[in-house]
């Protein structure tokens, strides 16, 4: 196969060709400094986010709304159960209420974290020992939440749960 190359000619002066490949390298640095934060906004987003993360879960015992108020309208999940991805105003229960408090008992580990301007990742573990009608469990959820910065607050904007596969005997 042969290659033709035909000669490109610019009509930018030469000043100008220049000028733009000077400041290419400095705009690319300056874009990547724009996102650096310091170690203590990345703890203060961490705990700001992991705090929502328990209450999240406090509030599935008042039958509050936490949850959908702190979601961001471009919210999309794909959680353990569901047989597809769904959005936003599918967070609300349909049907009747559900009995609160209920029996379900439920540990959150924490196990990363990383932020990048206004967007977080966390990833956490939860230990479900009961669920909501008191029948014993022992289920271990792998959690992803992406959150954005809104205004000053953070919302959650994405979320995705596996159930993991019990350890197989050796």
């Amino acid at each position: 196969m042969a290659v033709i190359s035909l000669p490109v000619r610019s009509r930018a002066p030469r000043s100008v060709a220049r000028f733009a490949l000077a400041i290419l390298p400095l705009s690319v640095a300056l874009s990547s400094v724009s996102f650096a934060q310091t170690a203590d906004e990345v703890a203060k987003a961490k705990d700001e986010i992991w705090a929502k993360e328990k209450a999240i879960y406090a509030q599935r015992q008042t039958g509050g709304d936490y949850y959908f108020n702190n979601s961001a309208q471009g919210y999309l999940a794909w959680v353990y159960g569901a047989p597809k991805p769904f959005r936003r105003e599918n967070l609300r229960p349909k049907g009747p209420p559900r009995a609160v408090p209920t029996k379900e008992a439920i540990a959150n580990e924490f196990s990363d974290f990383s932020l990048q301007g206004d967007t977080a990742i966390i990833y956490y573990v939860n230990h479900r020992t009961m669920l909501a009608d008191g029948t014993p469990v022992d289920q271990l959820f792998d959690n992803i939440h992406v959150w954005v910065r809104e205004g000053g607050d953070w919302k959650v904007i994405a979320s995705m749960s596996r159930l993991r596969e019990p350890a197989k005997a050796k």
